[in-house]
């Protein structure tokens, strides 16, 4: 008897505590948020950050509002609750890449290695290509003295964005001490691709061989003039 009583005061107990976890879980945390108090500054932020706001409390499940929302607290200077927001996009949709190349930054900016790392390789996974995380994980490979990999990564991603390598397009070119020899590897790959020539590619028309000059027309000369 005891034991039954037992059983059901248990059951009830863990039945509570689900009540309570779907109840914090179903709750729409946009309703009150504590940075709102802070949007009061007029600015065109703010604004953004209110309309945004708006639109996830009608729609909780929008992972790009959820990215949005992310950018727009970085730029606040929220991190922690921007990095909140751009793992609720990925939850929402594992290959909206956005939202992984941001995860990336933030956990990056704050020395998470390990998360910026898987992020940075989710980005790329979902987005093949996308010059910028690859230059992201190459800064990791470097810091990690994984040259060869690092330069490797540098090369691909210059070769895919030329106008990495400038600056004021990519501060963080400067934080590398492996750019010649990145540009070595790519160079090396672009001139060998450029240098091969290859005979029988269907595509263009066949060049016709130059047609025979015409004989001159023989010069024929004035009739003679009649005697009178």
């Amino acid at each position: 008897m005891k034991r039954s009583l037992l059983l059901v005061a248990t059951l009830a107990a863990f039945g509570c505590a689900e009540i309570r976890e779907l109840r914090t879980t179903d709750a729409n945390p946009y309703q009150d948020p504590f940075y709102a108090k802070y949007l009061n500054t007029g600015s065109s932020l703010d604004a953004q950050i209110t309309r945004t706001l708006e639109g996830l409390r009608a729609d909780a499940t929008n992972a790009q509002l959820h990215n949005e929302l992310g950018a727009l607290l970085v730029q606040k200077g929220f991190p922690k609750d921007a990095e909140r927001e751009f793992e609720r996009a990925v939850n929402l949709d594992k290959r909206y890449y956005p939202a992984w190349y941001n995860l990336g930054m933030v956990r990056a900016a704050r020395g998470d290695e390990g998360g910026s790392r898987r992020a940075f390789r989710y980005t790329v996974h979902y987005k093949p290509g996308h010059a910028m995380a690859l230059f992201q994980l190459g800064l990791i490979e470097e810091k990690l003295q994984h040259s060869d990999r690092a330069v490797e990564l540098y090369a691909k991603a210059l070769s895919i964005n030329p106008s990495l390598i400038e600056p004021s397009v990519n501060p963080r070119i400067l934080d590398t001490k492996l750019v010649h020899r990145a540009l070595i590897a790519m160079y090396g790959k672009d001139h060998a691709r450029k240098s091969m020539q290859f005979q029988g590619v269907s595509g263009a028309a066949p060049r016709r061989p130059p047609a025979a000059e015409a004989a001159p027309a023989p010069i024929v000369p004035p009739p003679a003039p009649k005697k009178p």
